[in-house]
């Protein structure tokens, strides 16, 4: 099941590309999908963001930087 976000903050997040990590700043108010983990267990989680999944830390969206608005079973 997959969990669409709305950001209260902004949030920082990495990615991998051409064998580079690179972060980005996800602004407030954007949203996001949860696409891989648990928010309760891993320390990171996948989420989708402007077609890219990248890497967020869960204690983020767990300390209301992120709020639920919506849930789907894909």
């Amino acid at each position: 099941m997959e969990s669409t976000l709305r950001l209260k903050n902004d949030s920082k997040a990495i990615f991998s590309e051409d064998n580079h990590w690179r972060v980005i700043v996800i602004p407030a108010s954007a949203q996001v999908t949860l696409v891989d983990g648990d928010i309760e267990q891993d320390r990171f989680v996948k989420i989708r963001y402007q077609g890219k999944v990248v890497l967020i830390l869960s204690e983020d969206l767990r300390r209301g930087i992120g709020l639920l608005s919506d849930q789907s079973s894909t």
